[in-house]
C-alpha cells in the first residue's frame, strides 16, 4: 500500500506591488506623495513642474490591479510618460520610439538609465522604457523627457 504524502505547505500571499492597488479608491496627491520618502518627492515635484512648464497635462490613471494608480502625462492626445509607484519605489515610465532613442546620448546618461534601457520592453521602434526615480534617475529621466518633448513638439 503506497503511502500517502503529507500535505504541501502554504504558500506565503505576495505582498502586493501596487501602492494602490484598488480602482474605486483613488488615492489623492497627498497620499501618493505621502509614500515617498522626503528626497525623492522633491524630485517628483521638480519632475511635475518641469512637465508643467513644457505644456503637459497631469492626471491620476488606473494602470490596473499590479500596477494601480499613478501619474499620466498628456501633450494634447500624445502620452509623454507616467510616473507609479511600484514595490515602494517611485518608477518614471516613458516609451520612446526609434527617432527620439537615436537623439538621445546614452553614453551622457548615469548606470541607471543605461540598464534601464536594457531591461526596457517593446521593438526596436518603440521602446518602454522603466526609471526608477531616486538617485541619478531622476535626472536621467528629465533628460529622456526633454528628448520625447523635442519630438512632440
Amino acid at each position: 500500500m503506497a503511502k500517502a504524502k503529507p500535505p504541501a505547505p502554504e504558500k506565503p500571499r505576495a505582498v502586493p506591488k501596487a501602492a494602490f492597488p484598488k480602482k474605486a479608491q483613488p488615492p489623492t496627491h497627498a497620499e501618493f506623495a505621502a509614500r515617498l520618502p522626503a528626497a525623492v518627492g522633491k524630485r517628483f515635484e521638480v519632475l511635475r513642474t518641469f512637465l508643467k512648464k513644457h505644456g503637459a497635462t497631469e492626471d491620476l490613471f488606473f494602470y490596473g490591479r499590479q500596477t494601480g494608480w499613478g501619474y499620466r502625462h498628456m501633450k494634447g492626445e500624445q502620452s509623454l510618460c507616467s510616473i507609479v509607484l511600484n514595490a515602494g519605489r517611485l518608477v518614471g515610465i516613458v516609451a520612446l520610439d526609434a527617432a527620439v532613442q537615436s537623439a538621445i546620448a546614452w553614453s551622457g546618461l548615469s548606470d541607471v538609465a543605461r540598464r534601464a534601457r536594457k531591461l526596457a520592453l517593446g521593438t526596436p521602434e518603440v521602446l518602454w522604457i522603466d526609471v526608477p526615480l531616486d538617485g541619478t534617475g531622476a535626472n536621467d529621466f528629465k533628460t529622456l523627457l526633454k528628448a520625447k518633448l523635442a519630438r512632440v513638439g
